[in-house]
C-alpha cells in the first residue's frame, strides 16, 4: 500500500473514531509550548477554558474508540515482512506535590535514579523500527497504598494483562522486555500462550546448559574470549527452554560487563539475539518525549479517570507525531512538533485546529 493510502486510511480511521473533543485537546497539546494543563493551554491558546477541559469529563473520554484507533495504526503500517514488535515497561510520571491524587505512589524513577511521588503506569507499545504507536497502560499502586490487599497487582502481572487484551488484536514477531521481566512466573507464561519473546535475564539466574547447573555468570559457556563479544548457549531455566545469549559490553568508568538475553527465537546468530532485544528501545524515547516536549505529567487533576484521559490524549498526539514524521520524512517526532508550533506560533482561533487540518 502506498504512503498515500496510509494517510487516507489513518484520516478516515481518525474522523470516525476520535471525538471532537479529543482532537481540540491533543491539538491543544501540540500547539501550546507551556504547560500541558487545562488552565495554561487555554490561557496561551486564547480558547475558553471549557473547550479544553471537556475532553477530561468521562462523559466525553472514550477510552474504546481511542485505542481502536491505535490498533488501527498498527494494521497500517504492520507488513508481512515487518510486523513490528510488542513492547511492555513502565515509567514513573513524578508528581512530587500532589497531596489528592487518587493513583500516587512512590516508585523508582529511571530518569531521576531514586524513589519519588506520582504515577507509576506500565504501558505497551508497538514498533516496526520506523514508527513507535502508545497503544495502552495501566496504573500500578503499591500494596500499602490500597485500601484492600486483595486488589494488588505486581507491574509483571499488569503486564501479563496487557499482553492477554492485545496479543490477538495487533501483529507482531515477538515480545521484547526488560530485565524485571526474566523470572519463571513470566516465562511460563509466554511459553503457555506460545509468544515470541526477547527478555534481559538478570546474570544471577540459575540456568541448565549441557550437564551444568549454575548462574548465568558462573556458567563456563559463557566465559568469553578476549575478542569474542556475543556467545548463545541452547539451555533451560526451571525446566522451561530457551536460549541464553552473553553480550560483552562496555560498563561504568570503561570497565567490560557481561549482560544476558533469554529469547526463544530460533534461527538467529548470538549478535542477532542481542539486536533483538535492543529494539525494545524505542518506548524509552518515547517516555521521553512525552515527558519533555508533551506533558504527560502536567494534568492537574486529582481524579484517576481524568489523569487517565490526559495521559491517553498525550498517546494520541504522539502517535500523530510519529504518523508526520515518516510522511515528511523526518528522524524524530521533536522535529515535527517544531513545525507544528512553528506554523501556529502568532495564531489564535477559538475553535481551535482540528488535527486532520494541520496534521494530515
Amino acid at each position: 500500500m502506498c504512503a498515500f493510502q496510509f494517510v487516507l486510511n489513518l484520516k478516515k480511521n481518525f474522523n470516525r473514531l476520535i471525538p471532537s473533543s479529543a482532537k481540540k485537546y491533543i491539538a491543544a497539546l501540540l500547539i501550546s509550548s507551556g504547560k500541558k494543563n487545562c488552565a495554561s493551554m487555554s490561557y496561551e491558546l486564547e480558547v475558553p477554558y471549557n473547550s479544553i477541559y471537556e475532553f477530561l469529563d468521562p462523559k466525553n473520554f472514550q477510552e474504546a474508540s481511542l485505542k481502536q484507533y491505535l490498533i488501527a495504526m498498527v494494521h497500517v503500517y504492520s507488513t508481512e515482512q515487518n510486523k513490528g514488535i510488542f513492547i511492555v515497561d513502565s515509567t514513573q510520571i513524578v508528581k512530587l506535590y500532589a497531596k489528592k491524587l487518587e493513583c500516587c505512589c512512590y516508585d523508582f524513577s529511571n530518569s531521576m535514579k531514586l524513589v519519588v511521588k506520582g504515577m507509576s503506569c506500565v504501558t505497551s507499545v508497538w514498533t516496526n523500527g520506523k514508527i513507535v504507536i502508545p497503544l495502552d497502560f495501566s496504573f500500578w499502586t503499591r500494596k500499602k497504598d490500597l485500601k484492600n490487599d486483595a486488589n494488588y497487582k505486581k507491574k509483571t502481572d499488569i503486564s501479563k494483562d496487557l499482553i492477554s487484551e492485545l496479543k490477538d488484536k495487533i501483529p507482531f514477531e515477538y515480545i521484547a522486555l526488560d530485565g524485571e521481566y526474566g523470572s519463571e512466573s513470566f516465562l511460563t507464561f509466554l511459553h503457555k500462550n506460545n509468544l515470541k519473546y526477547s527478555i534481559r535475564i538478570p546474570k544471577n539466574r540459575r540456568v541448565l546448559i549441557g550437564n551444568t547447573d549454575a548462574q548465568l555468570k558462573k556458567q563456563p559457556f559463557f566465559q568469553l574470549k578476549k575478542n569474542e563479544r556475543y556467545k548463545t548457549a541452547t539451555g533451560s531455566y526451571k525446566g522451561i527452554p530457551a536460549l541464553f545469549t552473553s553480550q560483552k559490553r562496555k560498563g561504568k568508568n570503561g570497565t567490560k560487563q557481561i549482560v544476558f538475553v533469554v529469547s526463544n527465537l530460533e534461527s538467529l546468530t548470538p549478535k542477532q539475539h542481542i539486536l533483538s532485544y535492543e529494539r525494545r528501545w524505542p518506548i524509552e524515547k518515547m517516555f521521553r518525549t512525552l515527558k519533555q516536549s508533551l506533558g504527560i505529567q502536567h494534568c492537574q487533576s486529582n481524579s484517576r479517570k481524568k489523569q487517565r484521559a490526559h495521559i491517553y490524549a498525550t498517546f494520541l498526539a504522539f502517535a500523530e507525531l510519529e504518523k508526520q514524521k515518516i510522511y515528511k520524512k523526518k528522524k524524530s517526532p521533536e522535529e515535527i512538533l517544531k513545525i507544528i508550533r512553528i506554523q501556529n506560533k502568532g495564531k489564535k482561533d477559538p475553535a481551535l485546529p482540528l488535527l486532520e487540518g494541520y496534521i494530515m
